[in-house]
């Protein structure tokens, strides 16, 4: 009967016990229950106690009110802030005896929680799985501590557990892997070591009871210390050659009982292992005035101690607290403190620090910070990996590629900070970083690789400001549906379409930072578009420096202007080159604003380049590798029968006239303009300069006038232009040939009668890349349009065995050329003295880089060697086929099946060898005389010419049909002869 009514009363009171709600002042929602005036916190198992705004930092009221009336809160009720993973820090009011059982289960970011000493019950689970709570507790007076309360803590420190706790539940303080020490103060062992969180953690008890408690408890003897013990033991050692002074000091019955220690003097592979081995319950290391030197002896398998290195493994797994590293040290080693699960300070990592080694803190998952040095410049894989109790990591600016893994389950970091110059993020860097919810990649980074964030799921925001859009895996993000990434407007178009940065599918713009952009680099193609924000200046006298690397190009659009301080333009003097494309009339301020360019050219030991600058250069401002020539060309002395190259007189290079540049020295030619102006038309006038020889007359050394590429085309001139490329010289024609020079590309051109000038227009101007681009695109349409019957291109090489293509020359077959030299098709060639080997046509005693001339009569081929040996002749475009005759060994070649390989003598060599048509040509142009259709011979197939609306048929010699084709084109096959139909009209032609 008495059960029954006690059932019934505590029945009646859960019945009349209500949950009320009360908002605070920040908004946040407080719900509780009440008895008398007191009231507990209260929720259900799957409700938490607060709702409303929740602050991180939550501060537990010590009164809710119900109307008016005050209710003071004493209890944390069952479940009350259940798995409330936002929760940072908790602070409990004074007035609170008890905390409920799984009260603050499972809120794993809370780093930081109060227990105030009125506390008398903590109940089972209250704590469990506060997996980031790093601290030290201190368990109040009387107070129970119920089963698991305290398990997986992985964060917790260290506890405290006063003299009048007579009861600690089951696994109270089970997977608590971070504690590095329990201390007990009472003088009686409890009855059981159930609770205890691992058998490396040292646990302090009372001078007078050490034996008491090694006797009660056998398996934890070795980490029995007394509290006496825990003070700073000071050595100066000596390093000695084969034994320890560290522990002839401390003397080896005592080496366990140590638990601070710090260190002078000098120490080695000896003492570095009676550290690690003997002193097992050491918590705190000061070794700052310590020097490590070298010795043979391994501390640690396959390793011994180095000068000024702190070894690896050396820590590996202990239970250490603290470190202060020694100011000497230059290198943290591999594994050094892999797994020291309880260390939670690193100092003293000073400038002489230069780097931190493969895996050196993984797994130190109480590590809460760590201070690096501007000195240190690598940082190795994995060296910070599952160190989740760091919040913030600082890279260092002399770091600039973060390696596989090093920061991977960095759980509890939210901001990261990485070095302006950091240029790779490697696999999996930052993979499992929970905690982090917004990125600033660094403006240098040009490569992400693959798994880099995978697991980071809270990262919202990624900030973008790199010109040269990073390489990025398909995996690099885990987050690419639900984060934002943000890019300066001026990049927008860069990154939407980019194959895996448009996995993104919230990209928007953002206002520019100039501490983003203190120097702008690029090696890709960079456009300010018309409209696009501009990259705002430092200060009200300060802009922003730039540099365009050897396959970048800074463009502006519109009227609003780019400014730049200094501008490095660097050119590779291999063909690649930096290009600078602006808006303006050529004198005025247009909108790229440049007050110093520095052009960096590349350049080899004793090689000539070939430059022209649109403005004035003074040669003693210029930067030189080494000793140094300038030379120019005079046109009239070449037009008087000399070969016009003479040393450059006077102080300074003349805008738009060419010169030529060696240095004795490899390295770097620099050439600084101020102010410089990027745009507008700059037509050229050409000189006449007279002369009886034709080949002779009115040659201009000039150039290119622009800071970019440019596409020279038949509307700028039509007439042949003579390059360098860097051992012979080459002739090109505009229609004929597709060239695009460089910046401040130098050439040389005769004047034609009816011809005053070169017009170079601004709309030509392009980058490398683009250049690039539009020579494919070029190749692809000249294939498509085909060859024309009225001009037949053969183009022929001369190699050596080093060298696929040493020199080339064409000849142009045109019934209505003259065979007289003639400046408008005509290019007489220019002979070097650097090229290995030179092919020219010959047109009585005039050597022909082009020769355009009637089909009639063999043709002369010259060619001079610099050496002897074995060279080559080939034809990679016939638009009729062409033998090659050898006078000396009386052989006829068809170039149609491939290059003549012959053996020479050094020398010039002009009555050798000769061209002529060979019997399929005639067959050809009988082809083409009753019916338009010219068929030209290429690498790979054939190309076809003045067959509009007629229908070409291609047979192997066996008389199958292999390909048809409609008009004019290329038709690609494969190598063999082949017989080409056309309106009743065939020929055989070879394909090689």
């Amino acid at each position: 009967m008495k059960r029954l009514i006690l059932m019934t009363l505590v029945l009646v009171a859960s019945l009349m016990a209500r949950a009320y709600t009360w908002e605070d002042a920040n908004g946040t929602i407080w719900s509780f229950s009440t008895s008398g005036s007191n009231a507990t916190l209260y929720c259900s198992v799957a409700t938490e106690c607060i709702s409303g705004t929740i602050p991180n930092n939550l501060v537990i009221p010590s009164t809710v009110y119900i109307d008016d009336t005050p209710y003071s809160v004493t209890s944390i009720g069952n479940y009350a802030f259940n798995k409330c993973s936002s929760l940072t820090s908790i602070t409990i009011p004074d007035g609170v005896t008890s905390i409920g059982a799984y009260a603050f289960y499972n809120c794993s970011s809370l780093t930081s929680v109060n227990i105030p000493d009125g506390v008398t019950s903590i109940e089972a689970y209250a704590f469990y799985g506060c997996k980031s709570l790093i601290t030290s507790i201190t368990i109040p007076d009387g107070a129970t501590i119920g089963s698991n309360a305290f398990q997986n803590c992985s964060g917790l420190t260290s506890i405290t557990i006063p003299g009048d706790v007579t009861s600690i539940g089951v696994s109270a303080f089970s997977g608590c892997s971070g504690m590095a020490f329990i201390s007990f103060m009472s003088t009686t062992p409890l009855a059981n070591t159930n609770y205890m969180p691992n058998n490396t953690t040292v646990i302090f008890v009372p001078d007078a009871a050490v034996e008491t408690y090694k006797e009660a408890w056998p398996d934890y003897q070795h980490k029995i210390v007394a509290n006496g013990e825990n003070v700073w033991k000071e050595y100066a050692l000596t390093a000695q050659e084969d034994y320890s002074d560290l522990a002839t000091q401390v003397g080896e019955e005592n080496l366990r009982n140590v638990t601070k220690l710090r260190l002078s003097g000098t120490m080695n592979s000896y003492d570095m292992m009676v550290i690690r081995n003997k002193m097992i319950n050491l918590l705190e290391l000061d070794l700052e005035n310590v020097n490590i030197v070298e010795n043979a002896y391994e501390y640690y398998s396959g390793f011994h101690s180095e000068d000024d290195v702190f070894g690896a493994n050396f820590l590996n797994g202990t239970g250490v607290m603290s470190v202060v590293l020694p100011s000497s040290i230059t290198s943290i080693g591999s594994w050094a403190f892999y797994n020291c699960e309880k260390l939670c300070s690193v100092t003293n990592l000073t400038n002489n620090l230069t780097e931190i080694c493969y895996a050196a803190f993984q797994g130190c998952g109480n590590l809460s910070s760590i201070d690096l040095p501007e000195s240190l410049t690598y940082i190795g894989p994995s060296a910070f990996q599952s160190c989740k109790g760091l919040t913030t990591i600082v890279i260092p600016e002399g770091v600039t590629s973060i390696n596989a893994s090093t920061f991977a389950g960095c759980s509890n970091c939210s901001n990261v900070y990485m070095a302006k110059e950091t240029t790779t993020i490697r696999d999996r860097a930052f993979q499992q970083c929970t905690n982090l919810s917004e990125i600033n990649l660094p403006p240098a980074l040009n490569n992400i690789e693959i798994y880099a964030f995978s697991g980071s799921n809270n990262l919202k925001k990624i900030y973008a400001y790199m010109p040269d859009v990073p390489a990025l895996s398909t995996n690099s993000f885990s987050t690419y549906q639900t984060a934002t990434l943000y890019v300066p407007e001026f990049l927008y178009n860069s990154y939407f379409y980019d194959t895996n940065w448009s996995q993104f599918l919230s990209i928007q713009t953002c206002s520019l930072n100039p501490d983003d952009y203190l120097k702008l680099s690029t090696n890709q193609d960079v456009t300010f578009a018309d409209g696009d924000e501009r990259i705002p200046d430092t200060s009200e006298d300060e802009h922003i420096d730039g540099e365009v690397g050897n396959q970048g190009g800074i463009t502006v659009e519109g009227d609003d202007p780019q400014p730049f301080d200094e501008m490095d333009q660097n050119l590779n003097g291999e063909g690649q080159g930096g290009s600078l494309i602006g808006e303006d009339d050529g004198e005025t301020p247009g909108n790229l604003q440049v007050n110093t360019l520095n052009v960096k050219i590349q350049v080899q030991a004793n090689r000539w380049y070939f430059f022209c600058f649109p403005y004035d250069v003074t040669i003693a401002n210029c930067e030189y590798p080494g000793q140094y020539a300038w030379r120019e060309y005079d046109g009239a002395a070449r037009a008087g029968g000399s070969n016009g190259w003479k040393n450059v007189g006077g102080t300074k290079l003349n805008a738009n006239q060419g010169y030529i540049f060696q240095s004795s020295t490899q390295g770097k030619l620099v050439v600084k303009f101020n102010t410089p102006k990027f745009g507008g038309d700059r037509p050229k006038p050409l000189t006449v300069y007279a002369s009886g020889n034709a080949a002779n007359a009115s040659w201009n050394f000039v150039g290119n006038p622009y800071s970019s590429f440019y596409e020279f085309t038949e509307s700028d001139f039509d007439a042949p232009i003579t390059v360098w490329n860097g051992t012979s010289y080459v002739a090109y024609r505009p229609g004929d040939d597709d060239y695009h020079m460089q910046p401040y590309e130098a050439f040389f051109v005769q004047k034609p009668t009816e011809t005053n000038k070169i017009d170079f227009k601004q709309d030509n101007r392009e980058t490398y890349r683009k250049s690039l681009e539009k020579k494919a695109m070029s190749a692809k349409a000249l294939r498509v349009k085909g060859i024309k019957a009225e001009r037949l291109l053969v183009n022929l090489n001369i190699s050596d065995n080093d060298t696929s293509a040493v020199d080339k020359t064409r000849l142009v077959l045109n019934e209505k050329a003259s065979r007289d030299y003639e400046m408008t098709c005509d290019a007489a060639k220019f002979i070097s003295n650097d090229a290995n080997a030179q092919l020219y046509t010959l047109e009585g005693s005039v050597q022909m880089a082009i020769n355009e001339r009637p089909t009639e009569g063999d043709i002369r081929l010259g060619y001079k060697a610099k050496k002897a040996g074995t060279l080559s002749i080939e034809a990679p475009r016939m638009d009729l086929p062409m033998a090659l005759v050898d006078t000396k060994t009386g052989t006829t070649f068809d170039l149609s099946l491939g290059s003549y390989e012959f053996k020479t003598e050094a020398g010039t060599f002009n009555t050798r060898f000769l061209l002529r048509p060979t019997e399929e040509a005639t067959a050809i142009k009988d082809m083409t005389q009753k019916t338009g259709v010219a068929i030209g011979l290429q690498d790979g197939g054939l190309s076809i010419g003045g067959a509009d609306g007629k229908n070409i048929e291609i047979y192997t010699v066996g008389g199958a049909l292999t390909a048809q084709k409609s008009g004019n084109g290329f038709v690609s096959l494969p190598r063999g002869t082949y017989l080409v139909k056309v309106d009743g009209a065939s020929a055989k032609i070879h394909v090689k």
